[in-house]
C-alpha cells in the first residue's frame, strides 16, 4: 500500500502467501475500507480484502465473545509465534470445537471447478469402518461431556455404500449429532439410500446449493445440477431427513441470486431448516490462482466477504431480511461467521427470532457462565434449529411464555409450538480463511476442525491452506 495513508486498527499474525512463514499483519483502513496487510523480507507486500465499510468491522469486532479452551491440547505450541505450524490443537488454542469433520473418502462423483478439498485428484483409499471407529473413540475421549458434532464430508461422502454404517456407528457410540455434506446426486436417484441414511440416524443433509439455475452449475460445477439438487430434496423430504442448503459464493458468478436462494428455502421450509453462505475461499481448486507479486491487492477483485452477503441479503429481499438481524457467534471470532433465526408466519410474513439488543451475540436463549454448559450450548444450537417437526417446550431458562404475539395479534404458547414446529429456520454464513487473509487470532478460536491422518485437530482453514496434502 505504497503511498497510501492508511489507518492500523489492530495487529495480528499471518503467513506469506508464498513461502508460508509467520509473519506480522495488520488490519487497517483506507478509504474507509479494511484490509489486512502483511509484508514478507523476501515476497513483499500483500493485502487482502476484509470489509467494504469500517463501519461494520467496527461493530462486529465489538461483540463479546466468550473462549472456552479445549478439554486437551493435542501438541504444545511453546511458541506463539510459530501460529499457525504447530496445530494439534495447541495449548495457545482459545476455543473448543463445536464441529469436527471427519473426511471419509478422496473420491467423487463430481468435478466441480471449485473445490476445498480438490476431490477426486488422487487415488486414495478409503478409511475402512475399524479405522473410522478408531477415529469415533479418539473424539471422545477428546471431547467434553457433550460429545462434538459430527461432520461426514469427503470428497463425497455418499460414494460409500456403507455411509449408513458410519452414522450408525457414530450414533452407537453416543455422537448426538451428524451431518453429512453432500452434492445429493447419489441422494437424487436413489430414494432408499436417502431413508437408510435417516433410519441410521443421520441429522441433517448438509446439501451443496449453489443457486437457481443451471448458469451457476455449469460455471462452479461444470454440469447442469439444479433439477439433480430438486431431486435430492424431495427425497430428503420423503424420508423426513432436513436439508440445509450451502452455496459457495462467488463474485459475478451467483451473488445476485442470494434473494432468490432465500425464497427457495422459503417455498421449502417443510424440509430445508436452513441457508448457510460460504463465500468462496482460495484454497483446494479454483480457476483463478491468487496473484503472488509484491503489492498487489491479492484478492480485492474476488472477494466476497460476510458482510456483501448481509447487505445482499436485505437489499435482494426489499428488507424482509435485514442486515442488522443477524449477530456472530459469540463462541467464535466475530469475523468468521453470521448467523440469525426467523419464523415464517401463515401470511408468508417473516418474524426474526433473534435479538434487538446490539452487542448481545448468542447461540443460545440465554447465556451460560458455565463452560461445559456454554459448550453443550453451542454444540445443541444446530442440532435443535435444524430439525424436522420438534421444537422445545420451553425455553432453556426453565420459563415458558402464555402469550406470544402472532400475525394476528395473540395466540397461546401451545399453539405458537404447533406454529413454529415446521417453520422455523436459520439464515447463517462462514467466511473460511486462506493465505491470503489468513490470521492466527481467528484460528485460536476456531470452532471448526478437521481430524487429520495424523490423529491432529487442525482448524478448518489452516488444514486447508497449510495441510491438506
Amino acid at each position: 500500500m505504497k503511498n497510501k495513508e492508511t489507518n492500523i486498527l489492530m495487529e495480528s499474525q499471518s503467513i506469506c502467501p508464498v513461502c508460508k512463514i509467520p509473519l506480522k499483519a495488520a488490519y487497517v483502513e483506507e478509504s474507509g475500507k479494511v484490509y489486512i496487510l502483511k509484508t514478507c523480507k523476501e515476497h513483499g507486500e500483500f493485502i487482502s480484502f476484509i470489509a467494504e465499510h469500517k463501519e461494520d468491522y467496527d461493530e462486529w469486532m465489538n461483540y463479546p465473545i466468550i473462549n472456552v479452551p479445549p478439554k486437551i491440547a493435542l501438541t504444545e505450541g511453546s511458541v506463539e509465534s510459530q501460529c499457525p505450524h504447530h496445530c494439534g490443537v495447541c495449548n495457545n488454542h482459545l476455543q473448543t470445537a463445536c464441529c469436527v469433520l471427519l473426511e471419509v473418502t478422496e473420491r467423487c462423483n463430481q468435478n466441480c471447478t471449485y473445490c476445498f478439498a480438490k476431490a477426486g485428484e488422487n487415488n486414495a483409499v478409503d478409511p475402512n469402518l475399524k479405522e473410522i471407529e478408531r477415529k469415533y473413540d479418539l473424539l471422545l475421549e477428546w471431547g467434553e461431556e457433550r460429545p462434538f458434532n459430527i461432520h461426514l464430508s469427503g470428497g463425497e461422502p455418499t460414494v460409500r455404500d456403507d455411509l449408513p454404517d458410519i452414522v450408525r456407528m457414530g450414533k452407537y457410540k453416543g455422537f448426538v449429532y451428524i451431518q453429512i455434506n453432500t452434492n445429493g446426486r447419489r441422494l437424487a436417484f436413489e430414494e432408499d439410500y436417502t431413508k437408510e441414511l435417516k433410519k441410521a440416524g443421520a441429522d441433517v443433509i448438509y446439501l451443496q446449493f449453489d443457486g437457481i439455475d443451471d448458469s451457476i452449475y455449469n460455471a462452479l460445477r461444470q454440469e447442469a445440477l439444479f433439477d439433480i439438487k430438486k431431486r435430492a430434496i424431495e427425497n430428503c423430504r420423503k424420508a423426513g431427513l432436513p436439508v440445509v442448503l450451502v452455496p459457495t459464493i462467488v463474485k459475478n458468478v451467483n451473488l445476485h441470486q442470494v434473494g432468490l436462494m432465500m425464497e427457495f428455502l422459503l417455498e421449502n421450509i417443510d424440509v430445508v431448516k436452513g441457508i448457510h453462505f460460504q463465500p468462496v475461499s482460495f484454497f483446494g481448486r479454483y480457476p483463478d490462482r491468487l496473484p503472488m507479486n509484491e503489492g498487489k491487492r491479492s484478492d480485492f477483485e474476488n472477494r466476497v466477504t460476510m458482510f456483501d452477503i448481509m447487505h445482499e441479503i436485505e437489499l435482494q429481499t426489499l428488507g424482509k431480511f435485514k442486515y442488522d438481524d443477524f449477530r456472530p457467534i459469540n463462541s467464535g471470532h466475530p469475523l468468521c461467521s453470521f448467523y440469525a433465526t426467523y419464523l415464517k408466519r401463515r401470511d408468508g410474513s417473516i418474524r426474526s427470532l433473534m435479538s434487538k439488543e446490539k452487542g448481545t451475540g448468542s447461540g443460545s436463549c440465554c447465556s451460560a457462565a458455565e463452560p461445559l454448559e456454554i459448550v453443550r450450548k453451542s454444540r445443541d444450537f444446530v442440532r435443535n434449529k435444524w430439525k424436522i417437526g420438534e421444537q422445545r417446550e420451553n425455553c432453556c431458562c426453565g420459563g415458558t411464555t402464555k402469550k406470544v404475539d402472532s400475525e394476528k395479534g395473540v395466540m397461546d404458547f401451545d399453539e405458537f409450538l404447533r406454529a413454529t414446529k415446521n417453520y422455523t429456520f436459520t439464515v447463517s454464513c462462514m467466511a473460511f480463511q486462506d493465505i491470503s487473509n489468513l490470521d492466527a487470532e481467528r484460528l485460536k478460536r476456531c470452532r471448526i476442525q478437521v481430524l487429520s491422518d495424523d490423529d491432529k485437530l487442525i482448524p478448518f482453514c489452516s488444514y486447508n491452506s497449510i495441510y491438506r496434502k
